[in-house]
This record gives C-alpha cells, structure tokens and sequence, in this order.
C-alpha cells in the first residue's frame, strides 16, 4: 500500500484551495488540510483508513486533516465529477478558534432527513465560494473568509465528534507524519534517500527501513518512487518537455528508472499517459480551473447560489439630477425604430408570423424590415428545366413583399445567398440550405436580377422601389458565408452593381453586413481601393455588432469558419473555452461601433450612410439570458449610447420565428427574439416600446437616463443595467438553467433617481410605465407559476397579461418644479409621460 503526502496549493490571500476536478482514480494520499467533497456528477468511491463509503451525485463528504485516504471513480458511463474544498485549520488559530486537534464527521448520506437543510446550507457556501473565485468579484477574498468561517460554525454545530472515537493511524505516529512530509520535500533531489532521512531524525538507517515498511507498507526507496513520480505527472500533461528531461527533474536517475516506476504504478508509460490526459493551461489564472476540468457538472453546483429566502439587492445612493425640460440639445435621431429584421423570407407568408408582425408595428412602428434568403428555393425563384432553359417565378416574393407592405414596412432586401442550380458549388449555411458561392454563370445571376428589379418597379412603381434598400450579400468577409475569394467577390459585386444601377441609377444598393470589422479593415481597404479602380459606387455601408470581444493572443482554428456568426452554442461555447472570442465588458458594444465609424472616415468610398442591420447582445441563438430583464436595459443603453452614430439600427430579431439551425425550440429557449415563437412579448420587446414612445427633441442624455420633448409633452427614461459575470462572458452557461438566468449578474443593486424638473408650468398627467421581474417579464412570469411545458388558453392568457408593463397614473399642478423619486431593481427600465392637460 503507497501513502503520499499531498502539499496543499491555497488561492493566493485566501486559506482555501477549491476546485472541480474529474476523478479517475487517486492512491492512498494525506494532507494537512481539511478537504470537502462535492459529488457533482458520477459516483465515487472513497475509503478513509479502513473504513469504505460510496459516495452518489450530490453527496458531501468530509476528510479531516492527516487521514490517509483513497478515492476511485464509480461512474461506468460519464465521468465522476468533484468540487473540492481543502482549507487549513491553523488560519482559525487567528480569531481565537482552536480546531486542529477536532475532528468531525460529515457523510451527507447518512444525514438524517430533518436536518437536510444543513447540507444544503454548506452547498450554497460552496457553490458561493466558487463562484466568487472563478468571476474574481469584488472584494472576493474577504467574502469567501466570511463563508469559510460560516462553514466551520455549521461544522461544530452539527458534524464534531470525540477525538477519541476513531484512532488515526497518523495520530498514533506523529513522527511517521515529520517523516513524510521531511521526504516530501526532498524527494525531487536525485541524491537524497535512506541515509539523509536517518540522519535528520537521528535514526538507525536499518531501523528506519523496518520501521517505515511496517507502519506504511511499502520500502521506503518504492515510496520516494512513487512521490516523484506523483510530483512529475502535472508537468507531464502541461508542457512540451521530454521524458528524460521530466525524469532528470523530478529526481530519477534515468528515463529508464522513470518508466519502469510509471508501469509498475500506473499500468501505463509516460507517453500514452500524456495523450490521454494532455492539458493546455490558459495565461489567465481564471481560467486554470475551466481548462483543466469539465465544465458540465458546473450546472449542478451553481444551482445552490440562491437560498430561497436571498436577502434583497442593496440600494445604490441618490443621485439628484437637474433637467430643464425648456432647453433642447437638438432633434433626437430615431435611427433605432428604423429598421427591424427577421431571419428567413418565407416565414413572411406564414399567418402567427404576419400577426406578430402587424401588433409590433402597431404598437412600436418601423419603417423597414430586413431578412435573409429572397433568393431562396422555397420561393421557388429560379428554376430549370430538363431541357437546360430557365425561367423565373416571383409568385411568392410578391405575397412576401405585399404582406411586408400591408403593415406599413419597407422591404430592405438582402440580395443574396444564391439558388441551388445556379450555385458554382455546394457550398452552403443553415437547414434551408442558403448557398454562398459564386453563380455558375455570371449572365443567368445578372438577367435573374434585371427581371427581378423591373418586376418589382413593375409591380409597385418606381418611386416606392427608390425608397426601399438592397443590401448585397451578407458577412461576405467570412468564409462561413461567401466560399469564393476576395478579388471573386469584388468583381460579383461590380457586375451586380452596374445590372442595378443601368435600369435606374437611384435604386439604392449597398452592403455588405460586415461583422468582424477588427479583423476584416484590410478587407475593406483593398474593397475601398477596387471601388475606385472600377468606378462602382456603394449607397450606404452596413455592418453588424454583436457584443463579442477577440483575444488577439489567442488563435482556434474555429475562427477559420465562424468568425463570429450566429451559430450553435456548442460552437460558440469551444471558442470561449480556447479564449479565441469572448462577450465584452459593458464599454464593449459602443467601443466596437465607434471603431468602425471612424475608420469608414478614412475610406471615401465606403464613407455612406452608416446602417447596423444585425445588432445584438450575444450571437448565440440559444441564450438563455436572451429571456430576461437584462435584455431591455442592454437594448436601452445601446440605442441611447449609438442611435446618433447611424441611419438605422437593425436588432436581431424582432420574433423567435427563426430556424437557421434544427434545435430544440422550448417556450423560452434564448432566441434572438423580441417576441417568442408563439407571440408572447419578452422584456426586450418593451424597450423598443418604451423607446418608440421618446419625442422628437433631445433635452437630456447622461448614464442611465434620456429625456426628450414632444411639443409640451416630456419623457423621461431610465434603466438600470447590470452586465454579467466573467464566466458567462467565457461562454460558460453553467450558472444558467430554465427557470434560472439571473446568478450570472454580479453586483446586483437597486438604482435610486432623484430628478429635479424645472420650466413645468400647469396641469399635467405623469405616468409611468415599468418593466421589472415582477411586472412585464413573461419569463418571470412563467417561472413564477411552475415553468409549465404546454400552455393552455388560460395560461397563455396570464402570460400576456404579466408581460404587459407596470402602469401608475397621477395628475399635478406644477408651478415651475417638480421632484420626481423612482427606484429601479436590477434590470428594471422605466419610462415616464409627463402629459400636459388643458
């Protein structure tokens, strides 16, 4: 039997070492530490002496300090999955607690059922404690000393026992303890053995040997053995060292004496072993847990950060604001109630999706709506015969647009991906198969668009026709959609341009939805240099803006085909593992944009009328957060931080009426949409509501806040936005789940308003609208009544009703000064009418 002393590595200013790990399977071992275990995922089997205990998913286990133990995976399917906690009973010494020589008892499955709620109590502490490390919040190391010392009250309290009741095989030696731990810091030196180990404790060397192969089981020559090669294996998963150089460091004499130890141990030689458990550490010391551990489990642990009964976000201090409502900066750019978009041209002719879209321009208003996929075989645009000929047929385009038009919106038409017969390639994105290669034959593509565009005069005239937008293309900097080359694309543009542009010059064509600008200004520079080379124009320029934020030092062969886009999470969720894309801090979205429009600055061909045709706060379509509260101050702050930069603004989408990817599509399942699939309204949707109801003059813009006038109406709205943890900016959702999407927020408070109005004077009807969890979420909403799967008419019913905002009336004499006190919870966004009446 091997026993091996553990050196215990604690957090830097903290007395704890906490960490997930996945267990195989690890040899008899002790430590100085105390150690919890959290079974998160899997069974485990752990013995502690000679005592053996079988440990299940959510099982808490507790190790005292000095006791020899051994853990072995029970998981025959999966993995076994462990928090663990190790913390130094000595930092307790400082508040004048002595608990090194108390032991306790802790084996969550023998916990009787009335006392349950102590286990939970300690999973919360846990789940807490991780969370605080892996965000580095704020302060952390003071809070996890505060919980550490919460754990050891629950540990006195109710798992102490009689130092007498078990005897520890390492308590009856305390010198077989100095004995191992002296060898534990020698081991790695080559020449340090028997003889030296003799001479610190003053020992016969052949006394000692007897002495030590009794008490421990092995000679002790295997023992120092196995310690260096304990010591070596975390060198062998991380670096490139070779083996020699590895066995030379860690205090063999030779590769051949290391892997002859490694076989003897553990079955296998040093190679394979490092390509089964090869290891790539991050620079960022944030990041060591998650890319040495799975992230799976982590599910299972976050859902103990909330007690039931959580204790109410603090308030942030008042903070008056003066607002004289008869003065006016200038008139208000509404580029934000500008443009909508959905995702795929024939859901247009679907009957659910023309209804959402009639309530939404009923009650917010846009003018033009983009989409993808005009072009798209489910239209049945182009088609050929047997024979080789073609024909066209825009039957279904016509129903599309003239639903588009029957409620007031102006088609912003994408021109692109390209049909099927007419692609030089199979190359393709999304379940309906939008093809992104070059046409086969550049005359059909060119006599495709001049048919197309004299229908479209034909059929609505030609001055409606040059109020409409026709973006080319979409993102065709990335491989992911355009499979041709650059200079391919530059000349498919130009010939594009000049078909469109010969049957009426003021037909507006731009492009082209550039997403990674960063990455891609080249790009736009040798575009910039072309355009001028070919004497083509470009009416406006588009680009998108998610709040992504690349790491430049870091590279995954994934951004050879994602870049960015809008792809499935498990996609997106490996790039924020390789470090190679992360979400942004809260400056992150404004910064990206303000980049952009400077440079446009400098390329005069490029240097139009500026439109975001895709904006959003994650690319990932399966965003839980995308759900929630959080998403109507991220729209607010946004629009109010950029809506002066351009023309328009397109968020991305107005409706969960979106299938780019066949995925599991619950009620509240994270889609881009304002709206869900089966028109229930989302928070977000109420920003643009509440956005729609600002007026046309500008008084007041500052953090939080915007005031406007309408005549001798003024509106006043405010929000409260919190940006989520560091975790979840690593595309790690393991603190989300259904019915829980708000851990991934630190620092949550109230936000309190104190507004001094002045220059009021007569009668008025001040009324406030509000979105909170409480009122205007219908995922709150859901929760709140039991996350039901299927909704009946009833249950739709309250839905709607609960996702309808707050609403408080009251009526003023005003007489020049007005105080108006508000308070907002996390997340909350509300807009105030002050109405005058006559």
């Amino acid at each position: 039997m091997r026993y091996q002393y553990e050196l215990i590595d604690y957090q830097v200013d903290l007395p704890i070492n906490i960490f997930t790990h996945t267990v195989e399977s690890f040899p008899y071992h002790w430590h100085e530490a105390t150690e919890i275990l959290f079974v998160l995922e899997g069974e485990l089997e752990i013995r502690v002496n000679q005592d053996n205990f079988h440990l299940k998913m959510g099982d808490i286990f507790l190790v005292n300090d000095n006791e020899l133990h051994f853990i072995n995976s029970r998981t025959f399917f999966g993995k076994t999955q462990v928090l663990v906690l190790q913390f130094d009973t000595r930092y307790f010494k400082k508040f004048g607690i002595d608990v090194e020589q108390k032991r306790f008892y802790l084996n969550s499955s023998e916990v009787e059922e009335g006392s349950m709620y102590v286990l939970d109590e300690i999973k919360h502490l846990l789940a807490n404690m991780m969370d605080l490390i892996l965000n580095g919040k704020q302060l952390y190391h003071l809070k996890i000393q505060i919980m550490l010392l919460d754990l050891l009250v629950i540990l006195l309290e109710h798992f102490e026992i009689p130092t007498k009741t078990k005897k520890k095989r390492m308590e009856e030696d305390q010198r077989l303890v100095e004995i191992l731990q002296f060898m534990n810091s020698h081991c790695i030196d080559s020449q340090f053995g028997l003889q030296d180990i003799a001479r610190e404790f003053s020992l016969n060397p052949h006394y000692l040997s007897r002495y030590f192969k009794s008490n421990v089981g092995v000679s002790l020559k295997k023992y120092l053995d196995n310690m260096r090669l304990n010591k070596s294996l975390f060198t062998l998963q991380t670096t490139e060292e070779t083996v020699t150089v590895i066995a030379l460091k860690f205090g063999f004499p030779d590769s051949k004496a290391y892997y002859r130890v490694f076989k003897e141990v553990l079955g296998i030689t040093p190679i394979q072993y490092r390509e089964q458990y090869r290891t790539e550490l991050k620079k960022d010391n944030t990041e060591d847990y998650l890319s040495i551990n799975s992230k799976e489990s982590f599910g299972n642990l976050f859902k103990y950060l909330d007690r039931k009964n959580s204790n109410q976000s603090p308030i942030d201090k008042n903070e008056t604001t003066t607002i004289d409502v008869s003065k006016s900066m200038k008139k208000l750019n509404r580029s934000f109630t500008k443009l909508m978009t959905f995702g795929f041209a024939p859901h247009a002719l679907r009957k659910d999706f023309h209804n959402q879209l009639k309530q939404i321009q009923n009650e917010i208003g846009f003018e033009y709506v983009r989409f993808h996929g005009i072009f798209s075989d489910q239209l049945l645009v182009y088609n050929e015969k047997p024979d080789g000929s073609y024909y066209f047929n825009f039957n279904h385009i016509d129903s599309l647009l003239d639903n588009l038009l029957d409620v007031g919106l102006k088609p912003f038409i994408e021109i692109g991906f390209m049909p099927r017969d007419m692609a030089s390639t199979e190359d393709k994105i999304f379940w309906w198969d939008a093809y992104v290669s070059p046409p086969k034959d550049m005359k059909r593509w060119l006599k495709l668009l001049d048919t197309f565009f004299r229908h479209l005069i034909n059929r609505y005239g030609l001055q409606a026709v040059r109020t409409w937008y026709f973006e080319f293309w979409n993102e065709p900097e990335v491989q992911y959609f355009w499979s041709g080359t650059r200079q391919e694309f530059f000349t498919f543009y130009a010939e594009t341009y000049r078909c469109i542009k010969t049957i009426d010059s003021e037909i507006k064509i731009g492009g082209f939805g550039i997403i990674d600008f960063r990455k891609h200004q080249n790009w736009l520079v040798d575009f910039d240099e072309f355009m001028k080379s070919e004497k083509v124009g470009l009416d406006f320029f588009s680009f998108h803006v998610y709040n992504l934020s690349r790491n430049p030092l870091q590279k995954s062969n994934l951004l050879k085909t994602i870049d960015g886009t809008e792809v499935t999470g498990d996609v997106i969720q490996k790039l924020g593992e390789s470090g190679a894309i992360t979400l942004g801090d809260e400056h992150n979205f404004s910064t990206s944009i303000d980049q952009i429009v400077e440079k446009c600055k400098e390329l005069t061909s490029i240097n139009k009328e500026l439109w975001i045709t895709e904006w959003n706060a994650n690319s990932d379509s399966r965003d839980l957060v995308h759900d929630t509260c959080y998403m109507g101050t991220f729209i607010i702050k946004n629009v109010i931080e950029n809506s002066e930069k351009v023309k328009g603004m397109g968020f991305w989408t107005f409706t969960d009426i979106f299938d780019e990817f066949q995925l599991e599509q619950p009620l509240f399942h994270g889609g881009f949409g304002l709206m869900t699939y089966n028109g229930i309204k989302k928070a977000g949707y109420h920003a643009f509501f509440f956005l729609s109801k600002l007026g046309e003059d500008l008084v007041l813009k500052k953090e939080n806040m915007i005031v406007t006038r309408r005549g001798e109406d003024y509106q006043i709205l405010l929000f409260n936005y919190i940006h989520p943890n560091q975790l979840y900016r690593r595309f790690d959702y393991s603190q989300l789940s259904p019915t829980s999407r708000y851990k991934v927020f630190e620092n949550e408070y109230v936000k309190s308003f104190e507004l001094s109005i002045e220059n009021l004077h007569g009668d008025y009807i001040i009324k406030k609208k509000f979105v909170n969890r409480q009122q205007g979420s219908s995922y709150d909403a859901w929760v709140d009544m039991g996350a039901p799967i299927d909704l009946d008419k009833d249950t739709m019913k309250y839905i709607k009703g609960k996702a309808e905002p707050g609403v408080k009336i009251e009526y003023k004499s005003i007489q020049n000064k007005y105080s108006l006190q508000t308070s907002l919870q996390p997340h909350e966004i509300q807009l105030f009418e002050i109405k005058r009446r006559y």
